[in-house]
């Protein structure tokens, strides 16, 4: 099971840590790349993604522009913007800040001897955040990422992390492999581990009302209502594994995955929504306005309407 996140995750065999520690390479076609993750701040888009390449849009997703200055060239997973501060996780335990909602980027940490990714990052505010990753990695700051404190999140324990996220002031979340997620009720200082009714991995969490939606390998979903004391597994109508979600302003949630694959949850029921083209495999989906989600995956990036699904 340790290798199977790499194998879906990342689609191909081939994206694996980058070993040189030069610039992203500025390339015409950078919008048509590999992404893994996507954000936003309400005024500017953030994509990251394979080769340290990391694409902004400014008038939600009609036009793109590769960023100016990438200290990697490593596959970069994930992305959190708040305001004008960014912050970009990914393989060789990097993680990357901007200062200017994404434009120019410098490197906060790094471990290439670990040979291992960061799979998330999420920021509460300016200062507080979190990024977790391979093997129980669990990185904290309270300081912007000047500082990362490198621990475990559960002593002993070295599940892969794929995703965290705040519920409330003192709730937080993450789904894992192998059927395991944890929760914490102070904040991210102390965490639970909760096995879940399904025994796969776990790739994507997300607050929807007040479920807790997670999602995964074979197309499995998870609805709680209690914060993980009990879980609905729903019926699926694929075997797709699911990586991304979004919800939208109409309080619609779409999740996204191999095969191109895209579903929508509707009072506790999935059904399959057909695109206007199919696009390979998405990896993460977000929602901007008038119905429109930008879908990114290992054919780039793709803004479509959703709004009459």
């Amino acid at each position: 099971m340790k290798n199977i996140l790499y194998a879906v995750l990342l689609i191909a065999s081939n994206m694996v840590s980058a070993s040189d520690s030069t610039d992203a390479e500025i390339m015409d076609e950078f919008i048509e790349s590999l992404y893994l993750g996507i954000s936003t701040n309400k005024s500017t888009v953030v994509a990251v993604g394979e080769r340290g390449h990391i694409a902004l849009s400014n008038d939600y997703g009609s036009t793109w522009q590769q960023a100016k200055s990438v200290p990697t060239r490593t596959t970069l997973t994930a992305v959190t913007i708040i305001g004008d501060s960014a912050w970009a996780v990914g393989h060789d335990t990097t993680i990357l800040y901007s200062s200017d909602a994404g434009e120019n980027w410098i490197s906060q940490f790094e471990d290439k001897e670990r040979q291992m990714p960061l799979l998330d990052v999420m920021f509460i505010n300016e200062s507080e955040g979190f990024a977790i990753g391979a093997y129980g990695t669990y990185l904290t700051t309270f300081d912007g990422g000047k500082n990362w404190k490198d621990s475990l999140i559960v002593e002993d324990q070295d599940y892969h992390l794929n995703k965290i996220i705040k519920v409330d002031e003192y709730r937080y979340f993450v789904v894992a492999e192998a059927g395991n997620a944890y929760r914490s009720f102070d904040a991210g200082k102390n965490w639970e581990l909760i096995e879940l009714p399904y025994p796969g991995s776990m790739f994507g969490v997300v607050n929807y009302g007040s479920q807790i939606v997670t999602y995964g390998l074979r197309g499995n979903v998870l609805v709680s209502d209690d914060f993980g004391d009990n879980f609905l597994q729903l019926d699926s109508p694929v075997q797709n594994s699911l990586f991304g979600s979004a919800v939208t302003a109409s309080n619609d949630l779409f999740l996204v995955g191999a095969n191109g694959v895209v579903l929508k949850l509707q009072e506790n029921k999935l059904k399959k929504v057909n695109v206007e083209s199919s696009d390979g495999d998405y990896t993460g989906l977000l929602a901007i306005k008038e119905g429109k989600l930008i879908f990114i995956g290992d054919s780039g990036i793709k803004t479509k309407n959703m709004g009459s699904k």
